[in-house]
């Protein structure tokens, strides 16, 4: 899975996964077949949804990624929307899953269309015939056609990346080895996911105990990140992601320990406040995560660095649903755990480098040596181009 989050193949595959194995979870007679369905739609997700965010920041020039980035996670918010609606009004889990594929199977269809972005395959495939046409497509729809046999693309850090280009596994592990940079923001940056997974989805599964009616609590969070996704774009613009994901966590942070304050505002108390304010931090955290952690990974590695911080927030889906489940046994603890997590993941942040005004590296030498970047531009150069 981690492989197959480099290309828009891996995307294809992953969207492929989850279509199909949530149409047979409809269609499930026994309880050990629902688990293997559910496993599988988890791989399904976990790689087209990564594969999905690769895509955006190597297609989007950096000016405009925190824009599409949060119009991206704006439509995910409406779609909790639509799944909490869903939920109310079709009670058959069997039907609701076939919803489920339907979905997406919308969202599948798409990324047949979409080639592999010309960035990917000048700087690792080395196939400067592929990127033309990718970049031939890419300007047809744009409105700007353009004479491919004119162009000419030639990629700057060729000499770095020779040796680099499509690691294998045991590649991978060399270059963290002889890359200690990359290491230590790969090792911050799967903390700070496994922490954004245990608190998004902690809450997600704790709403149901902050109010009466599950679908309202649900509804009023979806809200929540509605809101939250449309003001992110604003810091992660003007603060850059670094100071942005900062900020968020310690929001998020303050905001649990406030909740833990007895007192009433009416039809709403200040733990119920506080929370909506809380989960919005992560919940935005979570969306500009991934935007930050693309840009801080070269191209040559940019999958699978993606595909191993989404491994740690995984970990942190799997335990945040059980750390919810103390919400019966112990509010306060609860939310202790959850604002200290937060806290420690915007100190950990601070070690990571920013990204506002700096070229994305293409190779693990870039990450080690950012100097190499600043002198040279960005490594992909077109000429010719009218």
């Amino acid at each position: 899975a981690v492989v197959s989050t480099q290309s828009t193949g891996g995307a294809l595959i992953g969207y492929l996964v989850v279509t199909v194995s949530t149409f047979g979870s409809a269609a499930c007679t026994s309880i050990e077949f629902l688990y293997v369905t559910r496993v599988l739609q988890g791989i399904g997700v976990f790689v087209g949804f990564s594969g999905m965010f690769v895509l955006l920041l190597e297609y989007t020039p950096e000016k405009y990624r925190s824009i599409v980035n949060s119009s991206v996670l704006f439509f995910w918010a409406v779609g909790y929307l639509v799944v909490d609606l869903t939920g109310y009004l079709i009670m058959s889990w069997h039907w609701l899953a076939a919803t489920g594929g339907f979905c997406y199977v919308l969202a599948f269809i798409p990324l047949i269309l979409v080639p592999e972005s010309p960035r990917f395959l000048l700087v690792t495939k080395k196939n400067e015939a592929a990127a033309k046409s990718s970049l031939k497509w890419l300007a047809k729809i744009n409105g700007f056609p353009q004479d491919m046999s004119k162009l000419t693309l030639q990629d700057t850090s060729a000499e770095e990346t020779a040796q680099i280009s499509e690691p294998g596994f045991i590649d991978t592990l060399k270059d963290f080895k002889n890359y200690p940079e990359m290491t230590i923001q790969l090792l911050v940056q799967m903390w700070t996911w496994m922490v954004s997974g245990f608190v998004y989805y902690g809450f997600s599964f704790s709403w149901s105990k902050l109010g009466n009616n599950i679908y309202l609590s649900y509804m009023f969070a979806a809200l929540g990140e509605v809101i939250a996704y449309i003001l992110m774009v604003f810091p992660l613009e003007i603060l850059g992601r670094k100071l942005s994901n900062i900020i968020f966590f310690g929001i998020g942070s303050l905001s649990f320990l406030i909740a833990l304050i007895p007192y009433s505002l009416g039809t709403l108390t200040v733990e119920q406040l506080s929370c909506l304010i809380g989960s919005m931090a992560v919940a935005a955290v979570f969306g500009s995560i991934y935007l930050y952690t693309m840009e801080l990974a070269p191209t040559s590695h940019r999958g699978k660095i993606l595909g191993y911080c989404s491994f740690s927030a995984r970990i942190g889906a799997f335990c945040g649903p059980q750390a919810s489940l103390l919400f019966e046994w112990n509010k306060t603890g609860t939310l202790i755990i959850f604002a200290t997590l937060a806290g420690l993941a915007a100190l950990a942040t601070m070690r990571l480098p920013k990204t506002k005004g700096t070229q994305t590296p293409n190779t693990a030498e870039e990450v080690q040596n950012p100097k190499i970047r600043e002198d040279k531009g960005d490594t992909i150069v077109i000429s010719n181009l009218r």
